[in-house]
């Protein structure tokens, strides 16, 4: 019977093959091979070498001495633990606030149309310009903010030149700008649920929280748990950021563990190094989404 399975089984995986479904996957399966697989086993490999890249043919291998140097180095401790700050500050505010906004906005009329489209403006602008932008508006000598805490008799403050302020004004920044993507995918799934379950829970005299409680956040757990995955991750995947409005400092306060990792490869091209904290980095974030995923499974 076993045998029977097996055979039934190949000879699917086979017809898929042979069939146009997987002609018109090949496309995107041949850019995941390219851009995504194949680097990431040249990174695997590169992480128990010594590769330099000034010295490309004088490579030796070293077994587990970049991750070990990882445990012993306090810049890279510093960087993980940055980069876990940023997750603390931003994923539960992110996820809040979207679903907050989402709630708000979710009826279709003119003004929530307006609101819709205002809230989603930062999101299309450039990254780069973003954090220019507030780079201006957050300088310590001629930006707005700064000369108003002037006028007010408030001391100007160095929002990127303090250690104490200088990452959570930059989670405040990103913050800011990625709320609406998540704002749309919850919406979309508050649009999605049955108005019918709504006025069944008004007949039996369920107030707005209850509604919330026991419709609303269990019809759109999936999407929840999508935006819980793709916050978290993408918030330790921040590099462009602290790069553009900080390059790391004060003192490293604002370095997370990408930018730590560009550094070592590109700046000193410690490949080697450079590649032990990819491993190490995306090894975390597959842990994080799986126990993310176990945490919120549907029973």
């Amino acid at each position: 019977m076993d045998k029977v399975k097996k055979n039934i089984n190949k000879s699917r995986v086979l017809k898929f093959f042979f069939s146009s479904k997987f002609l018109f996957l090949l496309p995107a399966f041949t850019l995941i091979a390219v851009f995504v697989i194949y680097p990431l086993i040249l990174a695997v490999g590169y992480s128990f070498t010594d590769y330099y890249l000034l010295k490309p043919n004088d490579i030796s291998w070293i077994g587990f001495d970049n991750y070990i140097e990882i445990v012993k180095d306090k810049y890279a401790r510093s960087a993980f633990f940055n980069s876990a700050k940023y997750v603390i500050y931003i994923v539960p505010l992110q996820v809040a606030l979207s679903l907050f906004l989402a709630v708000l906005i979710a009826k279709k009329s003119k003004v929530n149309t307006f609101f819709r489209t205002a809230f989603f403006s930062p999101y299309i602008l450039s990254i780069i310009v973003v954090s220019l932008l507030w780079k201006n508006i957050l300088d310590p000598n001629t930006g707005i903010i700064n000369v108003f805490l002037a006028h007010l008799g408030v001391s100007k403050q160095g929002f990127f030149t303090n250690p104490d302020l200088a990452l959570p004004t930059i989670s405040f920044i990103i913050l800011w700008q990625g709320i609406s993507f998540q704002m749309l995918i919850l919406m979309a799934a508050l649009q999605d649920i049955p108005s019918t379950l709504y006025e069944a829970a008004a007949i039996e005299g369920a107030n707005g929280w209850e509604k919330f409680k026991y419709i609303t956040i269990p019809s759109i757990k999936g999407q929840l748990v999508f935006v819980l995955i793709v916050v978290t991750t993408g918030t330790f995947k921040i590099i462009i950021e602290p790069l553009v409005l900080t390059n790391g400092g004060p003192d490293g306060s604002t370095a997370s563990i990408l930018l730590y990792m560009f550094d070592q490869g590109t700046r000193y091209r410690q490949i080697g190094y450079s590649s032990a904290i990819t491993v190490v980095f995306a090894f975390i974030l597959i842990i994080i989404a799986t126990v993310q995923r176990k945490l919120f499974k549907e029973e």
